[in-house]
């Protein structure tokens, strides 16, 4: 024991030490850099001509990057969806670029890849070309592919396409709580709700099954039918065949080749080189670099714009300081929203949501925040991704809701789960004495399990916070409270699924909803500018959170050795339950990656 305290008394003066340096140092280099960008920037374009704009999405895309644009590590987490659109419109114009081409590589998400597909078509309308070259490539890589004028596999036994299909499973932990002694009492508002039911269940509900495979059918149908229409050389038939009755995991390059799903076999460095032009190397750059290298004035101080508001991540009510955690909190938004209203510049607001939902406080502070914009100033929503349950409470109150079809949305319903950890208080031989006085003094017992009565009030509550969430969506949206009851009750739906029951208004991207909010602010194409919101953090602030993180997870390290067999540890997790300002909550039952 004597030697893990010391190694933790080791690991924090070397850790505090050295983030006391870095801090320093972030703080000169912010500065410098600062002072650099504000005015001795190299403006124009700095790209050799024949230069290709490179899209390789890996993994989840991000819709919005508030990191410093510094070159040292302006490639490292890839380019946003933001940037990437940012990019297509520009590099239409740009007599240096000579066209695009897509190399995927696992990327997720089918609304953002729907939206950057819109994206590229637009920029085919210029007439340069758009390749695409696949290694080993998902079926949601070739979701994207599929908009190329030509697609490129690279030849072999070991490239190819994985048609697996749409595919999702969750663990039940309730068995696994019982063998520990814990118990979690899930509550839901909603029928189809199914928020957090696999802590107490064993299996997935009825209603929540269904839920989820009409969400699922509607995303398989719209993936089978845009893909083979971008293609053409199959059908939709075809295609469907392929992915229900397959009979390979991965198609080899060859038969890729010949069921027209591919143009061509042929190794990357042998098309880069065919693409080089007048250059002697394949000159390319990324979405993120190109925004970089042809950096332009920007818009002058009093140009008529309209704001992107980005809200990502799940809802939170809490402080949104320099060293606060990511997602969406209810002081920083709402206060972005407030100076956005009261800035004469800014004509018209998108609110950009990319969320799951959360704290059924803070979506319902930011809501009355978007109500007090509107008394100023159109405000259209653009989801994104997912916008469902908080996320789409939020939106509720837009002029205008816009989403892609295969985003998924409403969830309209409330949840909340509370563990009681009586068992396990037994088998530690841990006991709680306790002085209290008024009848709820000890509503919040980790040691003894809920009451009857306990669970009625909690029930009256959430019924309550459900009631208010389906009150604000009819004002709304304009529904009754039959419409509303039909499409609420917590059920997932897709952005098409929605605009048929009326809870959004049209179907498209966020360049969609800039048209839509210039045009009921009165503005004509090219009579404003488009403005993102949250601007870029300083270096200093990014540097801060980075190391607040990496002091987050030295804190778990030095816990781990100091009691690397305690069972409190346990406990103190079930407590953080507890210690939340606010417990009810407004989510979409999983994080879904599609």
């Amino acid at each position: 024991m004597t030697s893990n305290k010391a190694c933790c008394w080791i690991l924090g003066i070397l850790a505090g030490g050295f983030i006391l340096m870095t801090l320093i140092f972030a703080w000169g280099v912010s500065r410098a850099m600062s002072g650099a960008l504000s005015g001795n920037f190299p403006q124009g374009n700095l790209l050799k001509k024949d230069t290709w704009l490179i899209l390789a999405p890996a993994g989840e895309i991000e819709d919005y990057h508030t990191e410093p644009d510094f070159a040292f590590w302006a490639d490292d987490r890839g380019s946003s969806l933001n940037e990437m659109l940012r990019a297509l419109r520009a590099a239409a114009q740009d007599e240096q670029i000579s066209g695009v081409v897509i190399r995927p590589q696992g990327s997720v998400g089918f609304a953002t890849l729907r939206e950057l597909r819109a994206a590229i078509s637009d920029f085919k309308s210029s007439g340069k070309p758009v390749y695409a070259h696949l290694d080993l490539a998902t079926d949601r890589d070739y979701y994207l592919a599929s908009v190329a004028d030509s697609i490129f596999l690279m030849p072999g036994r070991m490239s190819g396409i994985n048609f697996g299909g749409i595919a999702f499973s969750t663990t039940y932990l309730k068995g696994t709580f019982d063998k520990l002694g814990i118990k979690f009492h899930v509550l839901h508002a909603g029928r189809y709700k199914g928020a957090l039911e696999e802590l107490a269940k064993d299996s997935m509900s009825a209603e929540l099954r269904a839920s989820y495979e009409f969400v699922f059918s509607d995303l398989f149908e719209r993936y089978l039918l845009e893909t083979s229409a971008s293609r053409g050389g199959f059908s939709y038939a075809d295609l469907r065949r392929e992915l229900l009755e397959g009979e390979q995991l991965i198609l080899g390059s060859s038969y890729c080749l010949s069921r027209g799903y591919v143009d061509a076999l042929e190794e990357w460095p042998v098309l880069r080189n065919r693409l080089k032009g007048i250059n002697e190397e394949f000159e390319s750059v990324s979405a993120k670099s190109y925004l970089r290298k042809t950096r332009h004035k920007s818009m002058t101080p009093n140009q008529t714009k309209v704001a992107v508001l980005h809200a990502e991540g799940e809802i939170s009510f809490g402080n949104s300081g320099v060293l606060s955690e990511e997602g969406i909190t209810a002081d920083r938004i709402t206060k972005d929203l407030e100076e956005l209203a009261d800035d004469d510049d800014v004509k018209a607001v998108v609110l950009r949501v990319n969320s799951p939902g959360g704290s059924a406080l803070a979506s319902k502070q930011i809501l009355e925040a978007v109500k007090r914009v509107k008394q100023k100033k159109p405000v259209i929503v653009s989801m994104g991704r997912i916008a469902a349950s908080g996320g789409y409470y939020i939106s509720a109150a837009a002029d205008n809701i816009v989403a892609e079809p295969n985003s998924l949305t409403g969830s309209i319903g409330v949840v909340t789960a509370l563990p009681s950890a009586e068992e396990l208080f037994k088998k530690v031989g841990a006991r709680v004495e306790t002085i209290s006085y008024g009848r709820w003094a000890n509503f919040f017992r980790l040691d003894k399990s809920m009451t009857a009565e306990q669970e009625r009030v909690l029930r009256d509550l959430i019924d309550s916070v459900y009631d208010e969430f389906k009150e604000d969506v009819m004002e709304g949206r304009g529904l009754t409270a039959d419409e509303l009851d039909s499409i609420a009750e917590g059920r997932i739906w897709t952005g098409s699924q929605a605009l048929e029951r009326g809870l959004v208004d049209t179907l498209g991207g966020v360049q969609d909803a800039v048209k839509i909010a210039a045009q009921r602010a009165g503005l004509a194409p090219g009579e404003y500018g488009v403005s993102n919101y949250p601007k870029q953090r300083d270096f200093f602030e990014f540097v801060a959170r980075r190391l607040m993180v990496k002091m987050e997870e030295l804190e778990l390290l030095q816990s781990g050795l100091r009691h690397p067999e305690d069972p409190q540890t346990l406990i103190k997790f079930l407590r953080r339950y507890f210690d939340r300002a606010e417990f009810l909550q407004t989510m979409l039952p999983i994080q879904f990656e599609m």
